[in-house]
């Protein structure tokens, strides 16, 4: 959905449409992902993204320095907007930024549970308006007298009178001070939903200076971001968009379904099984530094199985279920899994999914099937993910 920062400049809030196995129209052909605020101490991740004869080139890859500041938790801590120039050659013309915030959702519900999502946080306040409450704030301007919304509240009360309606796909929302975008799910009655507080929509959509490259075209939660990263997979052209992944973040692991390109499933796995966790397990059980374990993992001559049994079991119940769930709900039968963003040991998850599931695990490179360009460097490529995905995204985003 589109954000009017100004009279002559729009931003989108998007959610990937993951459309058609990777042959939908795209509509933006060289730009930039970058992912915000992350826990990367090297800096935010980007990428560059340009297609060519109908091919993506990696043109730039590597860190970019965080903007100034810290992202906003309320309206008053914005107080000067920042301004943030990438280096050269992450210079392209369009820019779409993955944001992680505390604030921001992502996830798959009902028409109902969403509207419920938009009501709640709307709070009756007796706090004394500010001197300059009826001044304008990023372009939003508030009636004298009005007080500015509460970041988070424990017991928001509703305030009576119209009940938002749920919104039709691409229909710009805004309810509670909070920016929503909704996409229809492949399964019926179900839709994937995003929000993002308004002063941080405005924020992010104006870190970029205006009239240089980049522009910023895309504002995404990471995880929405995340889910997108594999639509240039040839994994998953090949399976036309129904495949079943795995997204492996160093405190967290998330399970993805996909039918004919749409989104059918994403949730996260319960309890701590990141990268950090596998990490954890490892040290434990073989008294091992974390600098050493993925040389451990990569050695034949130690066999980490006994450590990472216990880890991996848990995992496996839950692809079993989302295995169970697409069956059912969406006649898939999934007999393999795309495994994306695990540093090391994918063969070791590999032999347990088929020891235990008879279940066949890939582990592609991110940039599989995409042309790296001369003088690009790729380094952990599996933290670049949520950039990526966040640059695939925007470009289905008709301009």
């Amino acid at each position: 959905m589109k954000i009017q920062l100004t009279k002559d400049k729009a931003i989108d809030i998007s959610i990937p449409g993951l459309g058609g196995g990777g042959k939908g129209k795209v509509s933006k052909a060289d730009l930039v992902g970058v992912e915000l605020f992350s826990d990367d101490e090297e800096g935010c991740p980007a990428v560059r993204l340009i297609r060519r004869k109908n091919a993506w080139h990696l043109a730039a890859f590597g860190y970019v320095k965080a903007p100034d500041g810290e992202l906003p938790q309320r309206w008053e801590d914005t107080p000067k907007q920042p301004t943030w120039e990438l280096p050269r050659e992450f210079q392209s013309p369009v820019a779409a930024i993955a944001v992680n915030s505390d604030m921001g959702s992502f996830g798959q519900a009902s028409a109902d549970a969403i509207v419920q999502e938009m009501i709640h946080g709307t709070v009756h306040t007796d706090a004394p308006a500010s001197s300059d409450s009826g001044k304008k704030r990023f372009g939003i301007k508030r009636a004298p007298g009005a007080s500015a919304p509460k970041a988070a509240d424990p017991q928001p009360q509703r305030t009576p009178g119209r009940v938002p309606e749920f919104p039709a796909a691409g229909v710009p929302v805004s309810e509670n001070g909070r920016r929503f975008a909704v996409r229809p799910s492949a399964e019926e009655g179900f839709h994937f939903a995003v929000s993002l507080p308004e002063f941080q929509s405005l924020w992010l959509g104006r870190l970029l200076p205006e009239g240089r490259r980049p522009t910023a075209g895309s504002i995404q939660i990471s995880n929405a971001a995340l889910m997108a990263s594999v639509l240039a997979q040839p994994e998953y052209i090949a399976a036309k968009g129904s495949v079943l992944a795995i997204f492996v973040r160093d405190s967290a692991l998330f399970i993805a379904g996909y039918k004919d390109g749409m989104p059918v499933l994403w949730r996260r796995c319960p309890g701590d099984c990141g990268y950090n966790a596998m990490c954890t397990a490892l040290k434990k059980t073989l008294g091992i530094e974390r600098d050493l374990i993925e040389s451990v993992l990569a050695d034949s001559l130690i066999d980490p199985k006994p450590a990472l049994e216990p880890f991996l079991h848990p995992i496996m119940e839950q692809l079993e279920l989302a295995r169970a769930y697409l069956a059912s709900k969406h006649a898939m039968n999934i007999e393999k899994v795309l495994l994306m963003g695990l540093p090391a040991g994918a063969e070791h998850w590999q032999r347990c999914a088929e020891e235990t599931l008879k279940l066949h695990i890939v582990a592609p490179a991110p940039f599989e099937g995409m042309t790296v360009d001369k003088g690009v460097e790729i380094k952990n490529p599996h933290r670049h993910l949520v950039a990526l995905g966040a640059a695939l995204a925007a470009s289905e985003v008709e301009s």
